[in-house]
């Protein structure tokens, strides 16, 4: 029974994780990760090239080469590891899962926020402040765009939680309302 690439990346981020945490070492390997994740994202059929065991063994080893001489370390052993289980094509995933426990180690959420008109940098801080003590994070990375539609106020999505805040949404709500 094979695993799907979900559980797989799972697994192999949360041993890597941990690994790198108890060596002190998440934010130089989360740098390389994210190199990592840019070769393989700006180069899409390399995960299952790595993968297809159709594929000549020597053509392989040939792929996989420069990825062993750009990375050292706990990364290296990962590249290697990953490629010796036949799992490259799930290394963005791998990849994708570390982020997110290293965000959820360091307080990092990261939120859409949508307004009627743009906002400056000073307005964009303060969202991101008060969003932070709201959610107890440390650091938020804001999306920001604009949407005329919603007439004025603002709209913030963040892991699937929506604190909506527009114009549009409290005339509806008051429509809601006085139909009632």
């Amino acid at each position: 029974m094979s695993l799907d690439k979900v559980t797989v990346a799972k697994r192999y981020s949360k041993a890597l994780f941990e690994l790198l945490a108890s060596n002190d070492q998440l934010d130089a390997a989360y740098e390389d990760l994210k190199q990592l994740r840019k070769v393989f994202l700006d180069n899409p059929q390399l995960g299952s090239a790595l993968t297809d065991s159709s594929l000549v063994l020597a053509k392989r080893e040939a792929l996989v080469k420069p990825l062993l001489d750009s990375t050292d370390g706990t990364i290296h052993n990962l590249v290697q590891m990953v490629y010796d289980y036949g799992r490259m094509d799930a290394m963005v995933e791998i990849i994708d899962q570390f982020e997110k426990l290293y965000d959820e180690h360091n307080q990092t959420v990261y939120a859409d926020v949508t307004t009627a008109v743009a906002l400056n940098d000073a307005q964009l801080d303060a969202i991101k402040s008060g969003y932070a003590k709201r959610v107890g994070a440390k650091q938020v990375v804001l999306t920001s765009k604009v949407d005329t539609s919603i007439i004025g106020g603002v709209i913030i999505r963040s892991a699937g939680t929506i604190l909506d805040g527009s114009i549009k949404t409290k005339i509806h709500r008051l429509r809601q309302t006085l139909l009632v």
